[in-house]
């Protein structure tokens, strides 16, 4: 899950990975409208099986991927990345005047 620097209105729901095959880095995701984004907690999901890997946002699909051995998130094991991304290509210009920003999250659930 990601969101722009300067669009807090959308939240993206991007797969990546390095394609062996083709060596290149390769991506497939969605985008979605989600309300006060930056405002109020909502619930991010992610359901992950050898058959497909899914991304909610308040219990709505955002977008489904077909997982199967030739994709990397099939039995390899992944860790979790939180970050407040700035500038770039996503993150947009960052305003002079900035000075701090902050990622609150209320808990995370990891089961099998």
């Amino acid at each position: 899950m990601e969101q722009r620097g300067d669009d807090k209105d959308n939240t993206l729901g991007t797969f990546h990975w390095w394609n062996t095959t083709d060596s290149i880095n390769a991506m497939f995701g969605e985008t979605a409208a989600v309300a006060n984004a930056s405002t109020e907690f909502h619930l991010y999901s992610l359901e992950w099986t050898q058959e497909s890997i899914q991304i909610f946002v308040d219990n709505v699909k955002v977008i489904e991927m077909a997982n199967n051995e030739d994709l990397p998130f099939y039995d390899k094991d992944f860790f979790m990345i939180l970050n407040v991304a700035m500038g770039g290509s996503l993150g947009g210009t960052i305003d002079p005047a900035f000075t701090e920003d902050a990622m609150e999250i209320e808990y995370i659930e990891v089961y099998q």
